[in-house]
């Protein structure tokens, strides 16, 4: 009984954030027009003003991709990539800061009870770059959600900023989208462009593996050390 209520409070530590900001999104969406004309004019403080806006919303947990499609409709595509990006990492940032200084230790006493999980989180570190950029890059992981799963892990702060580099080719697409249809009319779309989609989906692909690698390797890596004889082993 005590299993089934741990499990359905981590179920809901994932399910809560994700119907929030599904239910955000749908209560800001018709408010992204006059978001759009206020920032048009702000002049050459509009930047500033979309960037931090957008930075505390990823902090948030809110919904920022609406802010992206935003950015093409008030910026331009080239523009409007470059401050979502800076938006983004700043918002990322702190997602992570906060994750790692006021979750981490909380998480790590926990890990390091179970020498599996503490061997995966290991391992995770080790090959934090290159999971962060596949992360960004995959279409099913809520961006600002992984900023604070990612707080938690061993993952170096450098590794993390350089992978969310990952995000370009997503954000690019969005507002693209922004610029074409309006920020009104993409908002509602909210679909990604068929070639990012088939990036997105590749890197989906690609990560379920890379994250099977590194857990397979990380457990028998603990195994090995722990005296389990290879014919046990998972």
């Amino acid at each position: 009984m005590r299993r089934l209520f741990v499990n359905l409070g981590r179920l809901a530590g994932v399910a809560v954030p994700l119907v929030g900001a599904v239910t955000a999104g749908r209560m800001l969406t018709p408010y992204l027009p006059d978001f759009t004309a206020w920032v048009g004019t702000l002049g050459v403080w509009g930047p500033l003003a979309f960037i931090a806006i957008y930075a505390l919303g990823a902090v948030c947990l809110l919904p920022v991709f609406l802010l992206t499609i935003a950015s093409g409709a008030i910026f331009g595509v080239a523009r409007g990539s470059l401050y979502v990006m800076i938006g983004a990492t700043l918002g990322a940032l702190g997602g992570f800061l906060v994750a790692r200084y006021l979750i981490r230790d909380f998480v790590a006493h926990r890990i390091a009870k179970n020498p599996k999980l503490s061997a995966i989180d290991r391992a995770v570190g080790e090959d934090g770059r290159r999971l962060v950029f596949f992360l960004r890059l995959s279409p099913v992981v809520p961006f600002v959600l992984s900023n604070y799963a990612l707080g938690v892990t061993r993952v170096r702060l450098l590794d993390f900023l350089v992978g969310t580099i990952g995000l370009t080719p997503v954000v690019i697409s969005y507002a693209a989208m922004g610029k074409a249809a309006g920020a009104t009319n993409a908002a509602g779309k909210s679909a990604l462009s068929w070639p990012v989609l088939a990036v997105g989906i590749a890197a989906t692909v690609f990560l379920a593996w890379l994250m099977t690698r590194i857990a397979q390797r990380a457990i028998a890596e603990s195994e090995a050390q722990a005296g389990v004889p290879e014919s046990s082993r998972v």
